[in-house]
């Protein structure tokens, strides 16, 4: 009997998140690059193939949108966590996705109910739409784009994992630092925030995506990195690594 999680290779994660990726809903890992949002999407593309009998036809939708997508990399995760050689038989299971433009990014998920897969994978989600589409009118095609891909997960029961960028605000909220700038020419006193970060768009993405979680680095010599729940809201934060198995526990 599948069941309702697809691992994401660390127990600690797994735990935050109530037991892994969980299908019928819609994932959102964010958090600045290098943070493990594509090794977590390639560690679970091993994991769901391995999680099926292998006369199941279910397949893995990756669709890619910024160039991540390492088949490679996929097979090393799954070769070491099996311990032989998988060959091709694993990667045929994965439809891939090369998306150049929104339409092709929206086409290949109004596919998912015909396709019926077991993991639907969008690396990066926003992407596309913040090159094609400004103000406004990014907000709403992304959140039509959001609104049916969350019923998709749900009518289908895939689960979908989108990944997400973020973007470097200042904090008024925080004491300015280094004092008051003067701008001579316009004779404007500017206090200089301090700078934190935002998922890119995140109220858009918040509307409809079930979960989010975001990826910070701790200590990338010691490949050390965190994990919060953002939604729903909790405290609990845990950390993993990223190894030759994909995401991993410390």
């Amino acid at each position: 009997m599948l069941t309702p999680f697809i691992c994401t290779g660390s127990k600690s994660i797994d735990w935050l998140l109530g037991g892994g990726i969980r299908k019928g809903m819609v994932t959102d890992v964010f958090g600045e690059s290098g943070t493990g949002k594509t090794q977590l999407s390639f560690t679970l593309c091993a994991n769901a193939i391995r999680s099926l009998p292998e006369n199941e036809m279910k397949r893995i939708l990756f669709v890619d949108t910024v160039g991540t997508f390492r088949p490679e990399r996929i097979s090393e995760i799954a070769e070491k966590k099996q311990n032989y050689r998988v060959g091709r038989d694993l990667l045929s299971k994965i439809l891939y996705v090369r998306a150049l433009s929104t339409f092709d990014q929206i086409n290949a998920t109004e596919k998912i109910l015909d396709i019926k897969p077991l993991l639907v994978v969008i690396d990066s989600v926003t992407a596309l739409f913040s090159e094609e589409f400004k103000g406004a009118a990014r907000h709403l095609a992304l959140m039509n784009f959001l609104h049916e891909l969350s019923l998709v997960a749900i009518n289908s029961g895939c689960a979908v994992l989108i990944t997400n960028m973020v973007r470097n605000i200042s904090d008024p909220a925080m004491p300015p630092q280094g004092g008051l700038n003067i701008d001579e020419q316009k004779g404007v006193v500017k206090a200089s925030y301090p700078l934190h970060q935002r998922e890119f768009m995140e109220r858009s993405i918040s509307i409809y995506a079930h979960i989010r979680l975001r990826f910070e680095i701790v200590n990338l010599q010691r490949s050390i990195f965190k994990a919060s729940l953002i939604q729903p809201t909790t405290k609990q934060k845990v950390h993993f690594s990223i190894t030759s198995k994909g995401i991993s526990d410390i």
